[in-house]
């Protein structure tokens, strides 16, 4: 797998940002139809808001296994508050955000890319 790096020199890079919190029980499919999208030129963000439940843990076991995959580990200040700590962090040309509770069905970055 290409680092970071590599990948930012090829073409657009996007940032998706997913802010989570009491996800648990959805995270796991959340990240891996974002890792399963055809567009690989891309940094995954979860922004751990604080979550009182296994999120924090499952992103950080997701980020050890995929080197696109960053995690923050925040308090907890509301879904505006991750947004931005994803903002803040972001090195994207394009930056998109992805809903913790659902992710993405289909190929939808080579969609939105094309």
């Amino acid at each position: 797998m290409r680092s970071l790096e590599e990948l930012r020199n090829v073409n657009d890079f996007v940032s998706v940002i997913v802010p989570i919190y009491k996800v648990e029980e959805y995270l796991a499919a959340c990240i891996e139809s974002i890792t399963g999208q055809t567009y690989t030129n891309l940094e995954i963000l979860l922004v751990d808001d604080g979550s009182p439940d296994r999120c924090g843990s499952i992103a950080d076991r997701y980020a050890c296994q995929d080197n696109r995959i960053r995690v923050i580990h925040k308090k907890n200040g509301g879904l505006s508050s991750a947004r931005n700590a994803g903002l803040e962090n972001c090195t994207g040309d394009y930056i998109t955000f992805v809903d913790g509770m659902t992710g993405w069905t289909g190929d939808l970055l080579s969609l939105f890319y094309s």
